[in-house]
């Protein structure tokens, strides 16, 4: 798909889902992203461990999307989301989901390189897996702003209260997706 109709050369690799009301999505290049608690960053007082930290300072990419691309996609839809799951390893799911520390434990960065706030987040839990759904509307001039929020760049994990309990966490970044 070319969203700037200009060549060929700068075209996305997208999936189009009719079914799910005409959506068109974008891969992110790595959608399973693993993360382990490193004790000498605790030491820094900051309880949030980004994946960028972990990795080079490297963030979330999409396969063929390019800053121009981006914006004729966000410009022609008038919502964007994306999905994301976390877990805990399997045999530290059923003491980490008993701690009363999970208010957040998963903070997102957007595009704009500004964290993404609850209000436009869904989250659900089950135990020690949370699901996350990021949500925005870019049809008004009012919320505009929002759609250079997606895609989700960096993953934050609350880390302070599950480090003891949950030595590595697994999230699986989801498409994101344009209507």
């Amino acid at each position: 798909m070319d969203p700037n109709q200009g060549c060929p050369c700068d075209a996305v690799r997208v999936f189009c889902n009719f079914t799910a009301g005409g959506t068109t999505c974008i891969n992110p290049l790595h959608s399973q992203i693993k993360f382990r608690w490193e004790p000498e960053k605790q030491k820094s007082r900051k309880s949030v461990q980004w994946f960028s930290q972990q990795h080079g300072g490297n963030k979330f990419g999409y396969a063929g999307v390019d800053v121009v691309q981006l914006r004729f996609l966000r410009l022609h839809s008038h919502t964007s989301f994306q999905r994301m799951s976390v877990s805990c390893t399997a045999n530290q799911s059923r003491t980490a989901g008993t701690t009363n520390s999970a208010n957040r434990i998963v903070r997102i960065l957007g595009d704009s390189g500004k964290e993404i706030d609850s209000h436009l987040t869904t989250e659900s839990r089950k135990n020690c897996e949370v699901e996350v759904v990021v949500k925005v509307h870019g049809s008004t001039e009012l919320h505009r702003g929002d759609m250079e929020l997606l895609p989700i760049r960096d993953l934050g994990i609350e880390m302070e209260s599950l480090f003891q309990l949950v030595p590595e966490i697994t999230a699986v970044l989801g498409p994101l997706c344009f209507l």
